[in-house]
């Protein structure tokens, strides 16, 4: 039974390849999209993929079988992932156990440290690594690794330890914060009463107890992990996998890459988690709420005050506040340098002095003429900067609130009126798209549409814009709607939703005035996590050339520029990052990974103020620290308890007194 389902699992997520695989047909009939074009060729496309005289990709004006010929850049990509993830998750685990003989204050700043790493996108990872290997080749003569392959050569050093940056950081803080929750459980103090020593209950008991979590983690970070690696292949100009995929977009060539890379991870995954799966947890097969009912006598003001009064309570949380001045800030202050100035975005051809000497070209080192510098197409980076935040901020936060809309409204049904047994099936279908990497699938489906050509573009702006919120929002809908269905399922569960449904609670009682209040600090995470995700997949579009809004490629008409972004958004700089690097222009690309960085950790700490308000309001105490780890006294000064009570602090009662109460009882 286990193996028809665990086979037919693995079906459903091949049809949902073959789906995404024809998508671009989408785009390419008539109007904006011709869902009649993609149906035709997503059943021409399943045909094709049971017949291989069908499996062919185009290589120097030769057809070659598509899987033999994409065989050794996916091993080649495979091992690099594999040794990656090895490397990653070891370094993790290794260093996770290290940090518990730390000192309590050594700790907290040990997770503030890795705050700050997690807000490095991968692209400067890779980039520091090489400007810091050719740094050391100028001083000393010593070429400690290759960092770029010539031809058919093939490199692995570098590649895997760029790539194995993104799992351990990951890792290591979520087998922290679960260390963390779980030495706080009554059998941790049990087992120190009895003398075992703290570290056999964390190598024994803990590491044990925390397998399954960080089992489900590890998955949300390999997702991350196979965009980073479409991303490393190309700035180390590797031959894997990807690309070739980049040389021959044609819906064989995307499925059969996709085919290869999801095959050994669902094995991997979804192979333990059904085989290993009990046969108690496929009890209790029914649905937890039959239909609506009345709604409930809680007037619309009613409810909006207490949505008023619950965001009021988040800015006075100092990690929020400040998370949002920061980026609300950085969003007025772009729209006022906008608005005052008639060309916000100012271009530099040639830059002389006072004295009329010429002093450079494009692109521009940074001067008391052009404070940050310009790019290669002689604009100035920090009037990009300011112009382009706007977009950049709202684009993300749209797609993020998106995201979150819609999988909540899908949740609601699948959590709460869904049988159980379906509820596993949509899970593990849904479950597979962690196993495809979403960059890669972006890329594919919006290079036609946001690529300009001489002539112009062939959609119109708002188009573009449309099309770009569609797949990014699309693609990840399906993963949102299950994560924030299994909270509304954990909250079902507990005790006090029982007992409102024993009252006589009704449906819509019990999902406004008990589910809700407990979700809302769950969705604001969502939302921090998902906007943080799409600056991330902007960043690697941009090093591909798709910007937000649409690439131009033209200065005018008679001048051919380098590819630069309509909207002048943050990612439009990383486009020529791998050139400005290696002909040292570093200025370029450095001051927009860092407006990313500071975005990243603003909206970090958004994310920590929400859990750090939910948590108050649940009744889980908190220990407040100032900056640098220090602690608050929680008690005042010079008060202390006694260790040894003394006899005056107790009242004895005597015989005559005990006689007295019996007989009055």
């Amino acid at each position: 039974m286990k193996l028809i389902k665990f086979l037919g699992y693995y079906i459903l997520g091949l049809f949902g390849i073959v789906a995404l695989s024809s998508a671009p047909s989408l785009l390419q009939g008539n109007g904006l999209v011709d869902v009649g074009l993609y149906a035709e060729n997503t059943w021409k496309l399943a045909r094709e993929i049971v017949q291989p005289e069908n499996w062919v990709y185009q290589f120097r004006q030769e057809q070659l079988n598509v899987f033999a010929f994409l065989w050794d850049p996916y091993f080649y990509s495979m091992r690099i992932l594999g040794a990656a993830l090895l490397l990653g998750f070891g370094l993790a685990l290794i260093l996770a156990l290290l940090t518990q003989l730390l000192p309590k204050m050594l700790i907290r700043v040990v997770k503030r440290i890795l705050v700050l790493l997690e807000a490095i996108p991968d692209l400067m990872v890779a980039f520091l690594l090489q400007m810091f290997i050719v740094y050391i080749f100028k001083q000393t003569g010593v070429h400690l690794m290759k960092f770029v392959t010539l031809g058919d050569e093939r490199i692995y050093i570098a590649p895997i330890t760029v790539l194995a940056v993104l799992p351990m950081i990951s890792l290591f803080r979520v087998i922290l914060l679960l260390m963390e929750e779980e030495l706080t459980k009554d059998y941790v103090d049990f087992a120190l009463s009895k003398g075992i020593r703290h570290n056999a209950i964390i190598a024994v008991h803990v590491l044990r107890n925390i397998l399954k979590s960080t089992f489900y983690h590890s998955k949300i970070i390999l997702w991350g992990t196979l965009s980073s690696l479409f991303v490393i292949e190309y700035i180390f100009n590797i031959r894997g996998l990807f690309s070739f995929v980049m040389e021959d977009f044609r819906p064989m060539v995307i499925a059969a890459a996709l085919i290869m890379v999801f095959t050994p991870f669902y094995i991997l995954y979804q192979g333990i988690e059904i085989f290993t799966e009990k046969t108690a947890l496929q009890m209790n097969d029914k649905k937890f709420i039959h239909t609506f009912s009345k709604p409930t006598s809680l007037s619309w003001k009613q409810r909006l005050g207490d949505y008023v009064k619950g965001i009021a309570a988040h800015f006075r949380n100092k990690r929020f506040l400040v998370g949002f001045a920061v980026i609300f800030a950085i969003l007025a202050v772009s729209v006022i340098h906008t608005v005052i100035h008639e060309e916000p975005v100012q271009n530099f051809t040639l830059i002389y002095d006072e004295d009329g000497n010429l002093l450079s070209s494009k692109p521009h080192p940074p001067s008391k003429y052009v404070l940050l510098g310009t790019d290669q197409n002689g604009y100035s980076i920090l009037d990009q900067l300011l112009t382009g935040a706007k977009y950049t901020i709202l684009f993300a936060g749209a797609i993020a609130l998106l995201r979150m809309v819609l999988g909540f409204l899908l949740a609601v049904p699948y959590a709460l009126f869904i049988k159980e047994r379906w509820k596993r099936r949509i899970e593990r279908f849904v479950d597979s798209f962690h196993f495809l990497p979403l960059s890669v699938i972006a890329v594919i489906l919006l290079a036609p549409v946001l690529t300009g050509t001489t002539s112009g573009f062939e959609y119109s702006f708002t188009e573009r814009i449309l099309v770009e919120a569609g797949v990014l929002t699309l693609l990840v809908v399906p993963l949102t709607t299950v994560l924030i269905g299994n909270e509304i399922r954990l909250i079902t569960r507990t005790e006090y939703i029982d007992g409102a449904r024993v009252l006589g609670g009704n449906s819509n009682h019990i999902l406004f005035r008990h589910i809700m209040p407990h979700l809302h600090s769950k969705l604001g995470i969502i939302f921090g996590q998902q906007f943080i995700q799409v600056l991330l997949i902007l960043i690697h579009l941009g090093l591909f050339n798709i910007f937000l809004g649409g690439t131009s490629i033209m200065l005018n008409e008679s001048y051919k520029a380098w590819p630069y972004s309509v909207t002048f958004e943050w990612s439009g700089i990383i486009s020529g990052s791998r050139n400005a690097f290696m002909s040292g222009h570093e200025w370029i690309v450095v001051p927009v990974f860092v407006a990313f960085i500071v975005l990243i950790l603003a909206m970090q700490l958004i994310i920590e103020g929400i859990q750090e308000v939910q948590q108050r309001r649940v009744g889980v105490r908190i220990e407040k620290q100032r900056w640098f780890g220090a602690r608050h006294k929680l008690q005042p000064p010079g008060k202390s308890f006694e260790r040894e009570p003394s006899p005056e602090q107790f009242g004895f009662v005597g015989q005559e007194n005990i006689g007295r109460s019996e007989n009055h009882g």
